[in-house]
């Protein structure tokens, strides 16, 4: 990889993520965890890339801005959801700055474009170098640390010990159905059937414990 693309694709991220501190219920905690979080993201996808003979550092950047659509204010949950296509529409410029050639940008920007919810507002190809964007971020999101922001989130601490239970199970269902999910590359797959594994041993260990806390007479 080319590390002044990288410098170059690593300031421009930093750079306008942290002009939005100051958005509605954008905190500079908030933006530097979507930083933190999206160089988790292109650390993993370039796993990936290593792995399957893809253009590494293409990989690397196409994920580095996966979120890139985050600089913009959404006026809700529901309109955040725009970001993938949105994000799509702010990296093309920047990576035909870089020097990539158009079908380079297309391939990278309709990665970003579907990891959201697997839609675009133009054309392209699910190739598994675009898929991989959106599984790099799927498996951060669900590693060691979202247990933690998950459970602290809901201040799962002070729930009552039959709520506590019924999140565990819940949980449980939930990462079952999730471990089905279709991959676009065998390598990503691997990598996440270890994520939804661990989380799963951690929640049934959770459960167990907990339940063990009432009493058995």
């Amino acid at each position: 990889m080319r590390q002044e693309i990288i410098k170059k694709a690593a300031d421009f991220l930093q750079t306008e993520l942290r002009k939005t501190v100051g958005f509605t219920d954008r905190t500079e905690r908030m933006v530097e965890y979507r930083i933190e979080h999206s160089f988790r993201v292109a650390g993993i996808a370039r796993e990936i890339a290593k792995a399957e003979g893809f253009d590494e550092e293409r990989m690397y950047v196409a994920a580095l801005l996966h979120d890139i659509g985050y600089t913009v204010q959404y006026e809700s949950a529901k309109d955040a959801s725009r970001h993938g296509k949105v994000g799509a529409e702010i990296a093309r410029p920047f990576f035909k700055e870089l020097g990539y050639n158009d079908s380079e940008v297309e391939e990278m920007c309709y990665g970003i474009a579907i990891h959201v919810d697997d839609t675009s507002d133009f054309s392209g190809t699910r190739t598994p170098f675009a898929l991989t964007v959106g599984d790099a971020d799927n498996i951060d999101r669900f590693d060691t640390y979202r247990i933690y922001e998950g459970l602290h989130f809901m201040n799962f601490k002070e729930l009552p010990l039959a709520e506590q239970i019924a999140f565990a199970d819940k949980t449980i269902d939930k990462l079952k159905r999730f471990r089905e999910y279709p991959y676009g590359t065998k390598t990503a797959d691997k990598m996440w059937h270890e994520k939804i594994d661990f989380q799963l041993e951690f929640f049934n260990r959770l459960k167990n414990q907990l339940e063990s806390s009432i009493a058995d007479i």
